[in-house]
């Protein structure tokens, strides 16, 4: 399978996204739209994306009640979105919730179709030391888990829950999921092309490692959006996937 391209679209404004875009055209890329560009522009422009023929995935990272989160991943799938963030640290019964209301929302035609929903795991900014320290009161009672066993303990629940089709992981942790989880879809930012650097990112890897490594999808933002030529750095970055 062939891995593929996201282009995260990390701006505050629409004119800068769609700039950048009309760069991009014909190239086979999906879209990350994130939480800052998201409330700068609202549901309707990715609606609006996606009735155009973009792939679009909408990373909002669900993180609340279950209710809540449920009835938030409904209204993102009236986007129109192919893929839509939530956290793995919300539980089970969280996922469960998801389950339900998507297929309540599909028979009631509400929406046209399930997205992928992708579980979040360890986010790439933080570093082992780092984890650690910010993992919760109980879990440090019962014992702390470095980044690898929480990773682990996030891919089972990924691989066992209908509500979740694949998860987002470091690509440092592509090798040790795919031992276990072969058939995920495993989203993968920290991405860098050699020789660029990690900015906020602790756990990366160049575009042609992560998909030796296994990586269904990488996330790559600014050696794009900030590449003086950010066509033949796309174009470049899609060679390396091949």
């Amino acid at each position: 399978m062939r891995t593929e391209l996201v282009v995260a679209l990390d701006f505050s404004e629409r004119s800068e996204a769609e700039q950048l875009m009309e760069k991009l055209e014909g190239l086979p890329v999906i879209y990350k739209v994130g939480l800052e560009l998201f409330l700068a522009t609202g549901a309707s422009w990715v609606q609006t994306l996606c009735s155009l023929g973009h792939r679009v995935f909408l990373d909002l990272k669900f993180h609340d009640i279950p209710n809540t989160v449920a009835q938030a991943v409904v209204q993102g799938a009236k986007t129109g979105a192919e893929f839509i963030t939530v956290h793995l640290s919300g539980g089970r019964r969280m996922l469960d919730e998801i389950d339900l209301k998507l297929a309540e929302a599909l028979t009631a035609g509400q929406i046209a179709g399930r997205p992928k929903i992708l579980g979040v795991s360890v986010l790439t900014s933080f570093h082992e030391e780092e984890w650690i320290a910010n993992v919760s009161h109980m879990a440090k009672i019962s014992g702390v888990r470095p980044i690898s066993d929480s990773v682990q303990h996030f891919a089972s629940l990924a691989h066992d829950h209908p509500a979740i089709q694949g998860m987002v992981c470091s690509p440092k942790e592509i090798s040790l999921v795919r031992t276990k989880h072969s058939h995920l879809f495993l989203m993968v930012p920290g991405i860098r092309p050699e020789g660029a650097p990690a900015h906020d990112q602790s756990r990366v890897m160049t575009p042609r490692e992560a998909r030796e490594a296994g990586a269904s999808a990488v996330v790559v933002g600014r050696p794009i959006t900030r590449a003086e030529d950010p066509r033949a750095a796309t174009l470049s970055i899609l060679g390396e996937l091949e």
